[in-house]
């Protein structure tokens, strides 16, 4: 049971704190957001971070999930290879985006993003069916990301 709370917490606290200490790094972007073109649906800046908040609480279950699954010690282990890389990928969207400000890097990115969170749902999905599910969500907003990300970069060159 302690085993289990260590690692939810450590996938769930390392991934927000980390997020956190990057947003208080970014300069402030908020002219620079409220300049920019924006698709439908326009979302207020703050969406992305009470999204991303929940997206990280939800990656956290899952890498916890796929930490304590009985599968393949080599193979969980390639897949959380995967996913730490993963998170990198995801931290550093926010500083290209938005402290940045290059919406052609962002949006290239964001790409990049979206097929990263792919292989890990993917690999998670292997280790156990419960553990691929839970990253559906972070799936579906990492699709929205690369549609806001190119209809930004579209409606702004």
């Amino acid at each position: 049971m302690e085993k289990r709370i260590k690692s939810l917490a450590f996938h769930i606290l390392v991934p927000i704190m980390l997020s956190f200490i990057i947003w208080m790094l970014i300069p402030d972007y908020t002219v620079f957001y409220a300049g920019l073109n924006k698709p439908a649906p326009q979302l207020p800046q703050e969406t992305f971070v009470i999204v991303w908040c929940i997206i990280y609480f939800i990656m956290g279950i899952a890498a916890t999930c796929a930490e304590l699954a009985d599968y393949d010690h080599a193979y969980k282990q390639k897949a959380f290879n995967l996913y730490y890389l993963h998170l990198l990928v995801n931290l550093l969207w926010m500083p290209i985006f938005f402290g940045f400000q290059n919406l052609f890097s962002a949006l290239v990115w964001s790409v990049l993003l979206l097929v990263m969170v792919a292989l890990t749902f993917r690999k998670f999905l292997k280790i156990k069916p419960k553990c691929g599910y839970l990253l559906l969500p972070y799936l579906l907003w990492a699709l929205f990301l690369v549609y806001f990300t190119i209809s930004v970069y579209l409606l702004n060159k």
